[in-house]
């Protein structure tokens, strides 16, 4: 394997004046770095940048209605942060069943993001909450949404030599209703089959704003637009719940692999929106 520097920065414009004209590898957790490394024979770059030094790219806040998640948030930050736990704790369901502790502890949300993998847990929470992310480097700042910044199997809109600082999202209020579930084949540290996000703002028992993601039944995680637009400005009934679902299982093209076939994560991709949709409205699922 061909060598590379090594440096490990403590400010943003130290980082990105480091990764300047430079074929450039950055790492926070590495819990994907590691793994690719080994299989990558000529080396993943003539410089790797570790940020976990970086303290702006650090931390969890809450201001004027905007939740911030600092780039090496961890997913033992989501599981234990007061302002998650209080404003979107679908990402505490989501972190309770990322791995393990061990790994917990590392892997970040961004490096999660910037994998670009369709399984990401992180991923359909983060796009049912509509998220933003925000990029910087040497030649400037910049905000993608991520439903935009997901663009292929592994693939995204980020640049060269640019770097992923944070994600945001608004806060969805404390009443909102949400639900999150990853069907995988074991309990802990399986890689997901398929994955459903659903967070509902309701007001009056009206559905006000609706966002449904689904992970690992595509290239990359997707959200599901119509099925938003189903639920939104109604009151949800059964009915409607089904129908929302089926626009789900609509534009899921999953494969067969060695976890499921795609006939199963087919059907999944209708039966889990729609069981979510309910719990989360309370509605009743007598036959489900």
């Amino acid at each position: 394997m061909r060598g590379f520097d090594f440096v490990a920065p403590t400010t943003l414009a130290a980082t990105l004046k480091a990764a300047k004209g430079r074929s450039t590898k950055f790492i926070a957790g590495g819990t994907n770095f590691l793994p690719d490394l080994r299989h990558q024979h000529d080396g993943p770059a003539k410089l790797v940048i570790d940020l976990m030094r970086v303290s702006a790219l650090q931390g969890i806040s809450s201001s004027k209605g905007q939740i911030k998640l600092g780039a090496l948030a961890t997913m033992t930050d989501l599981l234990t942060n007061k302002i998650i736990l209080r404003e979107a704790p679908i990402l505490a369901a989501m972190s309770e069943k990322f791995a393990g502790p061990i790994i917990r502890n590392r892997a970040t949300v961004a490096g999660n993001i910037i994998d670009g993998g369709p399984a990401a847990d992180a991923v359909p929470p983060l796009l049912a909450l509509k998220t933003k992310v925000r990029l910087a480097s040497e030649k400037g700042r910049r905000t993608v949404d991520l439903d935009k910044f997901l663009t292929g199997y592994r693939q995204t809109a980020i640049r060269s030599n640019e770097l992923v600082t944070a994600v945001t999202f608004p806060s969805p209020g404390r009443n909102h209703k949400w639900g999150y579930y990853k069907l995988a084949r074991r309990n802990a540290m399986a890689i997901t089959v398929v994955g459903v996000a659903v967070v509902l703002k309701v007001r009056r028992k009206k559905v006000e704003e609706a966002g449904i993601s689904l992970g690992s039944v595509t290239a990359a995680p997707i959200r599901c637009y119509e099925a938003e637009k189903i639920l939104e400005g109604n009151v949800v009934d059964l009915e409607l719940a089904q129908k929302a679902a089926e626009a789900c299982a609509a534009v899921a093209a999953p494969i067969d692999d060695i976890r499921a076939s795609a006939e199963y994560r087919k059907l999944m991709c209708e039966v889990l929106p729609r069981r979510l949709i309910c719990q989360a409205l309370d509605i009743s699922q007598d036959n489900d």
